[in-house]
């Protein structure tokens, strides 16, 4: 079929679910909301987690139902018409809105269950712009509800990872956009499908490398749709990076595939590539992100699968793979009912590399100096500005406990070396600690992945 011919049939078959759908008949209107002020330190990867008063300026203040994403950007003015800052000198990692305490909030099995959560973005949203994934039509329907148990509008919490280029200490804001009435809207319910067993490191794991030319890592987890949870997925977006290949969501039951999210890597000449210092590891422009007004059926009990396809011949640090879905409630589905014809792809970039660079070396940007030293009675310290020793020795096979201590978070992460290993991404405070057993003899460059150009050392496995 050629692609225009394509384009009328899904054309068709939306027309044909708007002409069956009950239409919501209250418009709903652009909200422009602002974190407090943000101040990231240069060259820093730093989590902020912030809370959001439900006034109308951080969070709506009346209950309701978002019914849409229009952006999520990092400015440095609240002037509505200031510009987002570029992603060369300010680069998001991801950005996280959890609305706790709202009803109709439970989905067992989904990882951010419980949490409120509303929606995030990714680095493979460089623009930040999301107006085309929630078309009038949609908004018009549906919604994520907004409303506590007892009828107020929540306060909601926002995690802000990003990294900043400028050379000197940069202060900010979020500024979200979001659709949003107090109409009744069909509800939508987020659900997150991932290694929740590793919520606690953000659902990231590391892929070794080693491998050969050509080899993969796979991440597989499943989720079963839980008793009652009858439904139809309106929207799937993939969130896949660390040397990310191809990320499917399949249904076992059925024995069929839901959704194949390619990813779309930057052309040499975009910011992701030309960016230095290089702080970590390029990610995507790009992961599958669908769209369907049928839906894709679902029913109790069916059981669903992501699996992400890393390149394994070098190693990639606190990598993920998870599907977010946004489905809505239907007891009329009937098990292994056929996939809508209606089903797209949005987002897919203009230019992107068909053959991107997965043998990058990350480089070490903190050389450690001092004398090799063997592992002593007393661990391994990081700690503000400092790994002690900064030189270390171990023999294969023997494990390593880092502790750590001071008031900022840190990481152990390898830069570069023969395996990959890291510790929680986004630090870990004083008191905690982080142990791996290193099993492949070589030269391992650590960092700290929050402060890297300040912080590294070196391991030496023989």
């Amino acid at each position: 079929m050629s692609r225009s011919r394509a384009t009328v049939v899904v054309l068709a078959a939306i027309a044909a679910v708007l002409a069956s759908a009950p239409q919501a008949g209250a418009a709903d209107r652009l909200l422009t909301l602002y974190s407090p002020q943000l101040v990231s330190e240069p060259y820093v990867h730093k989590s902020h987690q912030v809370a959001l008063k439900p006034d109308g300026r951080e969070a709506p203040a009346e209950p309701g139902f978002v019914t849409g994403i229009a952006e999520q950007v990092l400015v440095d003015s609240k002037d509505p018409k200031a510009k987002p800052l570029p992603v060369a000198k300010m680069m998001v990692h991801h950005f996280l809105y959890f609305a706790r305490g709202r009803v109709d909030d439970s989905v067992p099995g989904s990882c951010f269950n419980g949490l409120g959560f509303i929606t995030g973005r990714g680095e493979e949203h460089p623009d930040g712009k999301f107006g085309r994934l929630y078309p009038p039509v949609f908004r018009d329907r549906y919604g994520i509800e907004n409303r506590t148990a007892d009828g107020r509008a929540p306060t909601w919490s926002l995690t802000a990872m990003v990294m900043n280029h400028y050379q000197r200490v940069k202060k900010f804001y979020v500024r979200t956009k979001i659709w949003y009435t107090t109409e009744p809207r069909e509800q939508l319910y987020p659900v997150v499908v991932g290694d929740c067993s590793r919520i606690g490191n953000g659902m990231s794991y590391d892929v070794p490398g080693g491998g050969r030319p050509g080899s993969t890592f796979v991440n597989r987890t499943r989720w079963t749709v839980p008793p009652g949870f009858n439904g139809r997925i309106l929207g799937a977006h993939s969130h896949h990076h660390g040397g990310a290949k191809d990320h499917l969501l399949t249904s076992v039951t059925c024995g069929r595939k839901l959704f194949d999210a390619p990813t779309y890597y930057g052309v040499p000449s975009h910011p992701y590539n030309t960016i230095r210092p290089i702080l970590h590891e390029p990610g995507p422009i790009a992961n599958g992100t669908f769209g369907t007004l049928t839906g894709v059926p679902i029913r109790e009990g069916e059981v669903l699968q992501q699996t992400a396809y890393h390149e394994n011949a070098n190693l990639h640090v606190a990598s993920m793979g998870f599907w977010t879905l946004f489905v809505a409630k239907d007891n009329d589905t009937t098990k292994c009912a056929p996939m809508p014809k209606d089903v797209v792809e949005l987002g897919k970039p203009a230019r992107y590399d068909h053959t991107p660079n997965f043998g990058l070396v990350v480089p070490q940007l903190a050389k450690p100096d001092g004398q090799l030293r063997p592992l002593a009675a007393r661990p391994p310290m990081v700690g503000d500005g400092i790994f002690r020793p900064g030189r270390l020795s171990i023999r294969s096979g023997q494990a390593v406990t880092w502790r750590f201590a001071g008031l900022e978070p840190h990481s152990v992460t390898v830069a570069n070396g023969p395996r990959g290993f890291s510790s929680v991404y986004w630090g870990q405070g004083a008191g905690t600690s982080y142990s791996f057993r290193p099993t492949v003899r070589g030269t391992y460059r650590l960092t700290c992945l929050v402060h890297p150009t300040t912080m590294g050392q070196t391991l030496v496995v023989r």
